[in-house]
């Protein structure tokens, strides 16, 4: 029922009103004169213009304001479990990405192991935020009015549009990065 006040206050009503209005004139004129279309032709057509100006303009009034709240909604992105190895990340490379660079991570040896363990697809990690392919600065991350998110660089003009944020795409650029290290450091059967 909370779903259906809202839409009933700020859609359904501009709605009827705006096809009350000419019924309600037609009608009136019936009973009044005795003709359907006396009062209705009587009315100034800029006045009828203007009726639906102000329906009109109160539907896309309405539809703003929804996207504007809509915006200010918390990301709900899912819950992120972070891990950290013991001795740390280390930068292993960079990938070019969705327009971007992504730092990949790789895990460090802690201090008290003495033997190198070796690194497989599943212990890499990309970092958050992804860098500026002009400048190599950390991109920052704004939703767009519309759909979508603007990433802007700090330091240069650099400005992107994308349908999805940096961590949707962070995992993408990771699954790309893994399967790249399974070919290049897994060894043939």
């Amino acid at each position: 029922m909370k779903a259906i006040n809202p839409l009933l206050d700020k859609i359904l009503i501009p709605i009827v009103l705006g096809f009350l209005i000419p019924i309600a004139t037609v009608v009136g004129s019936k009973f009044s004169t005795g003709d359907w279309l006396v009062w209705f032709s009587n009315v100034p057509i800029w006045i009828w213009i203007v009726i639906g100006a102000l329906i009109t303009a109160w539907i896309i009034v309405i539809a703003i304001r929804r996207r504007i709240s809509k915006l200010r909604e918390d990301d709900h992105s899912p819950i992120q479990i972070i891990s950290m190895p013991d001795g740390g990340w280390a930068e292993a490379g960079k990938i070019g990405y969705a327009g971007v660079y992504w730092i990949v991570l790789a895990p460090k040896n802690p201090w008290y192991e003495l033997e190198p363990k070796r690194i497989t697809a599943r212990d890499l990690d990309m970092d958050t935020p992804p860098r500026c392919p002009k400048c190599e600065t950390e991109i920052e991350q704004s939703k767009s009015f519309w759909c979508g998110y603007v990433w802007n660089c700090v330091r240069c003009d650099f400005q992107k549009r994308n349908r999805d944020s940096y961590y949707r795409e962070k995992e993408r650029a990771l699954k790309v990065v893994k399967r790249e290290w399974e070919i290049k450091y897994t060894p043939k059967r």
